[in-house]
């Protein structure tokens, strides 16, 4: 009987810890539930702060920013302005390249010419003769050459004809104008002796030439503008014809003149960047 009733007691105990271990898992249970409601709340607002909700957010529309606010507004603008000035350098960028790109295609020429301040005033109005100059250094450049001249495009540590030696031999055509100057050079003359000797040592150097000559210089000059042979015959300009300029860039005389021209200075450039040897693969040869 003792054993029995020691039995009974064990069973007992053994049960009662079991209920005290299910009782500490119900009231962990109860705390999580409460937990979780209480949660629950927080996350959704009861419907009359829904209702209170966009007034709130009204008065915080209508209201000053705060200090932090305004901070974060600050630094969105200044994020917008960089980003902004960086697709512009970006563009200018490109810019640069595609200018620098275009010009390894334009083959040197050498663009002789009057001084603009002895064709005329050094500000505008300028006269028919600085105008003359001016568009046709943009026609040349629209036949993809790049128009040379001393000293605005190249100058060199050395002598005047040192330089024009320089100029003539780095390039690979020569294009020239005698318009009636503004007034005499110091030393009383016409023109300028320039406009003899470059043209000359162009010619000398088998450059393909381009002249243009206005018809009031033409009783007055000599050497190589006279009695030249096609295709180194001066063409005239008629500056006394109203609109002159105009009229004769437009001319199919300067037209056919001028990619004549500009076909034989890229025959010459071509001749003379081409290798020394060829290499051809043809079994015919």
């Amino acid at each position: 009987m003792a054993g029995n009733y020691e039995e009974e007691l064990n069973l007992i105990k053994k049960y009662e810890d079991q209920f005290k271990l299910i009782e500490g898992y119900a009231d962990q249970l109860k705390l999580i539930d409460q937990l979780n409601g209480l949660h629950r709340s927080e996350v959704q607002p009861n419907r009359t702060q829904q209702q209170n909700q966009p007034q709130n957010d009204e008065v915080m529309q209508t209201g000053t920013p705060s200090y932090q606010e305004q901070a974060t507004n600050d630094e969105r603008r200044s994020e917008e302005m960089v980003s902004n000035e960086e697709m512009q350098q970006h563009q200018r960028d490109l810019q640069d390249l595609n200018d620098a790109a275009t010009a390894l295609f334009r083959i040197p020429v050498f663009f002789s010419h009057q001084n603009l301040f002895a064709l005329g005033p050094p500000v505008p109005p300028f006269t028919k003769q600085q105008l003359f100059i001016i568009r046709m250094f943009k026609e040349i450049k629209k036949v993809l050459l790049f128009p040379r001249t001393l000293p605005n495009t190249d100058q060199y540590p050395d002598t005047t004809l040192e330089n024009v030696r320089t100029l003539v031999n780095s390039s690979y055509g020569l294009a020239t104008a005698l318009l009636v100057p503004a007034r005499p050079t110091d030393a009383g003359e016409p023109y300028s002796p320039l406009l003899q000797i470059e043209p000359s040592m162009g010619y000398q150097r088998g450059l393909p030439l381009l002249m243009v000559l206005e018809n009031a210089m033409v009783p007055r000059v000599s050497g190589i503008w006279t009695g030249q042979l096609a295709p180194f015959t001066p063409l005239i300009w008629r500056s006394e014809a109203p609109n002159s300029v105009e009229q004769f860039f437009n001319s199919v005389q300067w037209k056919e003149a001028l990619q004549n021209w500009a076909g034989q200075v890229r025959s010459g450039y071509f001749a003379q960047t081409a290798p020394e040897f060829e290499y051809k693969f043809n079994s015919h040869d």
